[in-house]
């Protein structure tokens, strides 16, 4: 589903990227981790197109599709797009208007420029619309003004969105590095409900490896730019994550860090068994 080839990015002289080389299959749940600056972020801006690499590197692909090749956009990248859904630690929501007018807006890709303009939307999407707010849990809030809901509750609407969009990937960016742990929970539960019942290719980069180990059967790191680890979440190890967040790691994940300690001891029984 994603295919990132050869891929480096500089910025004012720093490699932001060194050649990128990372394969998603269709339906795959991947966490992207890493201490602030390791790329983690970048990474996902030239996935969806918003960023381009360095001049004659590399290649991103999302579902045989061109996204862009050797540092220029495809041509017809705006239709690409539309069949990637992506949400941001901001949630890019317009407070003033409705939280279905901006689950809406999901449809703009499919529907005439001055309709979208004017906030005229197809029953058919309205129906949609109404739908993915009951499958996010928030179809109670349709009508309310989106500045007037918490901050889950907009991640959550903004998941909504990509379901309206029709979304053959979903892109998440740091989506709950700002909520609180109850509402933190709720979005992953949404990201992975959409993953398990829809095959949704979901990637999520994550600063808590915590998440990332309940909920991601596979984890990427980064470091200064590199992909340093890409396998099972399960053979994390401590010397590992000591080793991408150094002395920050007992912050994280406690004194006596390790994935087994943040790992609940359900998923834990379930491994043993299938391992046994």
């Amino acid at each position: 589903m994603i295919h990132v080839t050869g891929l480096n990015k500089t910025f004012s002289g720093v490699q932001a990227l060194k050649h990128i080389d990372l394969h998603i299959k269709p339906g795959e749940m991947v966490a992207l981790i890493g201490s602030s600056g390791s790329g983690k972020s970048t990474l996902m801006r030239h996935i969806c197109g918003l960023t381009v690499s360095d001049r004659n590197s590399g290649e991103v692909k999302v579902n045989g599709y061109t996204i862009q090749k050797n540092g220029a956009l495809s041509g017809n990248i705006r239709d690409i797009r539309t069949h990637i859904g992506v949400i941001f630690q901001q949630f890019n929501l317009v407070g003033r208007i409705s939280v279905a007018r901006n689950v809406a807006l999901g449809a703009l890709g499919r529907t005439p420029f001055l309709h979208g303009l004017a906030g005229h939307f197809s029953p058919e999407d309205v129906e949609l619309t109404l739908r993915a707010l009951e499958r996010v849990g928030i179809r109670d809030k349709a009508w309310q003004r989106t500045s007037t809901l918490s901050g889950g509750q907009q991640q959550r609407a903004a998941i909504a969105r990509a379901l309206v969009q029709r979304s053959e990937v979903l892109l998440a960016d740091e989506p709950i590095a700002s909520l609180d742990p109850e509402s933190a929970r709720n979005v992953m539960d949404t990201l992975q409900e959409l993953n398990r019942t829809d095959g949704m290719t979901v990637v999520v980069t994550l600063h808590q490896v915590d998440y990332a180990v309940r909920y991601c059967p596979r984890t990427v790191a980064l470091k200064k730019g590199e992909i340093v680890f890409d396998g099972p979440t399960r053979d994390l190890t401590p010397a590992m994550l000591n080793s991408l967040y150094g002395a920050e790691s007992r912050e994280l994940f406690g004194e006596k860090s390790s994935v087994r300690a943040i790992v609940p001891s359900s998923v834990r029984g379930e491994r043993t068994a299938a391992a046994a």
